[in-house]
């Protein structure tokens, strides 16, 4: 208790009588507040010398509590106890004796759970031994249980907390909580907390976060991105880091308010806008001819409300998007059909991916041509995006980005060997010349080790023997 500060001779509990550790300033402030009647170190009818033992706390008629600087089985982990400790535990083991004697109820509070486990570990523990024996605390969140009236800044205000923090390299509240707990929990108290975080930010030059308690209206939010025009995420996230928002606006919508992008920007849940379907026939009813004539058309009245007022975007379109024309209704007979075909085979597609593992999921795409992350996206979007939500997306698209590796293991040679359906070494050697990725592979199989060619063929369920294989390098 004493290596970690927590014993000290200047701490005086809000009842303003001296207390000899702060584990034991903790109890009788808890006591003060819960307005239980309690007596401060009283006398105890044991006495070995001339002066008698003392107790911590005592609740007339109830019980004696006892503040425990450690245990018998607390020091087994400690090596650097005090030259007292032992003292200690003797005295401990006679005052334990003494209350069994007497048959005196009391509350055995472990200050070791302070010292090892934290401040709200030990209140726990203090709140359970009181329900043990039938008494009920009050809650704690709301008092400074931890305050003692003899710390400094009793009568501070903003400007005192700020010069006290620069004078002893104090650059965040937190600081307060490690290097002055006493102010910290005075701050609180003063509720200054934001006012001392706001001010030592600025003074540090630092964007200043805002906490749940203390954020803007989430309407005024709303209000800001409508002024500013932004209407996905991503662009709401730019404008937070570039510092276009007040300093209670948090960066994210989600975590702060709890609702989701879309029924932020939107006004209403997803499950309130019409369907695909629906949407467009209510769309095409206006004969738009083009996007810009969609988007200057006031959105006011009417059904509009039922339309998502980006279709497009990622997060809050229509998953169906297919193209500007579609939406509209301006596309031909013919790519409407090419249109409905190729939603067709996405779909078909996206199904398929869902019943394979990740390497199966590779070696199909590499069979579609679509080796890249950047290609998938651009020729199968709804694919890629329902692959980004697989939970081994990441996995998935790291063996894509290798497709094409730099061949130095009879495993990757084998790899390209198989994507390029070269199963003969005679196939290799007529495709190499034409495909600048079998050129990474070198010409002569006996540099890619022996029987590669017969390792291919086993691979795909061929025979081993071959003729071909043979007769070109004969």
């Amino acid at each position: 208790m004493v290596d970690s500060g927590k014993w000290s001779n200047q701490l005086y509990g809000i009842d303003g009588r001296k207390y000899a550790s702060r584990s034991e300033l903790i109890v009788a402030n808890w006591l003060h507040y819960s307005k239980i009647e309690y007596i401060s170190h009283p006398k105890l009818r044991l006495q070995e010398t001339s002066k008698p033992y003392r107790g911590d706390f005592q609740l007339p008629m109830v019980a004696n509590i006892e503040v425990f600087m450690f245990s018998k089985d607390g020091v087994k982990c400690r090596t650097n106890l005090p030259n007292w400790s032992k003292d200690y535990l003797n005295n401990r083991q006679k005052k334990e004796l003494y209350y069994e004697t007497e048959g005196l109820p009391f509350i055995a509070i472990e200050a070791e759970i302070y010292r090892q486990h934290g401040y709200k570990r030990y209140l726990s523990h203090i709140q359970q031994e009181f329900i043990n024996l039938g008494l009920e605390l009050c809650d704690p969140t709301n008092f400074p249980i931890e305050y003692s009236q003899h710390d400094l800044g009793i009568n501070w205000a903003l400007d005192d907390f700020i010069n006290y923090a620069q004078t002893n390299n104090i650059q965040f509240l937190s600081h307060f909580q490690e290097k002055a707990q006493d102010l910290y929990n005075l701050i609180k108290i003063k509720g200054l907390r934001k006012q001392v975080r706001v001010k030592l930010d600025e003074i540090y030059a630092r964007k200043s976060i805002a906490y749940k308690e203390e954020l803007r209206p989430i309407e005024d939010v709303r209000a800001d991105c409508l002024r500013l025009g932004i209407i996905e995420r991503s662009q709401y996230e730019h404008a937070h880091q570039k510092g276009l928002f007040p300093t209670d606006t948090p960066y994210s919508i989600l975590q702060s308010y709890g609702m989701t992008w879309f029924e932020f920007i939107n006004g209403r849940k997803i499950d309130d806008f019409w369907a695909w379907e629906t949407a467009k026939q209510f769309v095409r009813s206006f004969n738009f001819q083009s996007k810009t004539e969609f988007e200057k058309h006031p959105k006011t009245g009417s059904d509009w409300g039922f339309i998502r007022k980006s279709p497009t975007a990622p997060s809050g379109g229509y998953s169906e998007w297919t193209s500007w024309p579609d939406f509209l209704g301006n596309t031909s007979p013919t790519e409407q059909e090419r249109i409905k075909a190729e939603i067709e085979i996405t779909n078909k597609l996206i199904n398929e991916f869902k019943t394979l593992d990740t390497k199966a999921s590779v070696f199909y795409l590499k069979k579609l041509g679509l080796h890249s992350t950047r290609l998938l996206n651009k020729t199968r979007g709804r694919l890629y995006e329902d692959l980004q939500r697989r939970p081994d997306w990441i996995q998935l698209r790291d063996m894509l980005a290798s497709r094409i590796p730099k061949v130095k293991t009879i495993s990757e040679a084998i790899e390209i060997l198989l994507l390029e359906k070269c199963f003969y070494f005679s196939d290799f050697i007529a495709q190499r010349e034409s495909n600048p990725n079998l050129q990474r592979i070198p010409k002569h199989p006996d540099r890619l080790g022996k029987g590669i060619f017969e390792l291919v063929r086993k691979a795909v369920g061929l025979p081993t023997h071959d003729s071909k294989m043979r007769s070109s390098l004969s």
